[in-house]
């Protein structure tokens, strides 16, 4: 590959609900349209390969159903089970869906499909776009992918439809491991693992720990902070060096677990494409017209991730 080759990889679940739940689709009712949802999941995916120069391969990262954080912290992303309960979206089905469509990538289109056992897309896309020397474009509204920002790593929000960046990675990290992160249930940094589940907090909200908090720390040195005593009123002392190791080790790329490393590049080096005849057959089962009518230009555009 030369100097200005370039892979895209695909954050997958997020491409795939971001697609879902559009009024197009009818997420909310018992029969959703699938068929629009795997079109649309499709031409995002080739789309991309017009819009941007010298792609040599697009990289697509799913989530097992389990995670290592998961094992690490069980409360991480506790509250998606409760989220999902309360929700119309009939599950069961969109996953399998999901299943369905990534086996079927697999099997017919030229996108390295990668998924790990116990990893999350996270995990796969921060391990492949550290060990390629290529220029890598990460695809994905998850701003978690910031830490990755460099002249070599970019993130392009399909949100936003804009490039964005991050110029302090460093502090980036600091600042989520520090206020933790709402959307995964990572507590903040004065928030024990067992908050709420003692007989004192029970039925209490968490302790705050914002930007101001977060500044006033960094005015007196963090180093100095950590050796002072906190204490909370409903709980006690609080062990905010642990709590500190918790985050970092559920939000910084660089704390991945080696075995989990070492799965992720094995199936990446070790990847086989399907044969270019199956290309047709995949348009043709999901009856995508556009692809269909315009074969010999989709089929010259796949051939060059070959």
């Amino acid at each position: 590959m030369g100097e200005s080759d370039k892979v895209v990889i695909f954050d997958f679940n997020n491409l795939v609900f971001r697609n879902f739940f559009i009024n197009e689709v009818f997420p909310h009712t018992e029969k959703p349209d699938f068929m629009l949802w795997r079109y649309n999941i499709i031409n995002s995916i080739y789309q991309s390969l017009w819009k941007e120069s010298n792609i040599t391969e697009v990289v697509v990262a799913v989530d097992d159903k389990n995670s290592w954080r998961k094992s690490y912290f069980p409360r991480y992303k506790e509250s998606r089970k409760k989220q999902r309960d309360k929700s119309d979206v009939d599950w069961d089905l969109l996953f399998s869906n999901i299943n369905g469509l990534v086996s079927d990538i697999k099997h017919y289109l030229p996108f390295k499909i990668i998924k790990i056992k116990s990893a999350e897309a996270d995990d796969i896309i921060a391990v492949i776009a550290n060990n390629l020397k290529e220029d890598v474009v990460i695809i994905s509204n998850d701003e978690d992918y910031l830490q990755l920002s460099s002249n070599r790593i970019k993130l392009y929000n399909p949100q936003k439809k804009e490039y964005v960046k991050c110029d302090d990675t460093k502090m980036f990290l600091l600042e989520k491991i520090m206020m933790g992160q709402k959307k995964d249930d990572i507590f903040n940094i004065i928030t024990p693992d067992d908050w709420g589940r003692t007989e004192k907090t029970e039925g209490k909200n968490k302790p705050g720990f914002g930007p101001a908090a977060l500044k006033k720390v960094l005015d007196i040195g963090i180093d100095k902070w950590f050796e002072k005593k906190h204490i909370n009123k409903a709980y006690g002392e609080i062990d905010v060096k642990r709590h500190y190791k918790r985050n970092q080790v559920l939000i910084d790329f660089n704390k991945i677990p080696r075995t989990i490393i070492n799965r992720i590049l094995d199936q990446y080096n070790d990847y086989f494409f399907p044969p270019p005849s199956n290309m047709y057959q995949f348009f043709k089962k999901y009856e995508m017209r556009y692809f269909l009518e315009n074969f010999t230009q989709v089929e010259a555009k796949l051939m060059e991730l070959y």
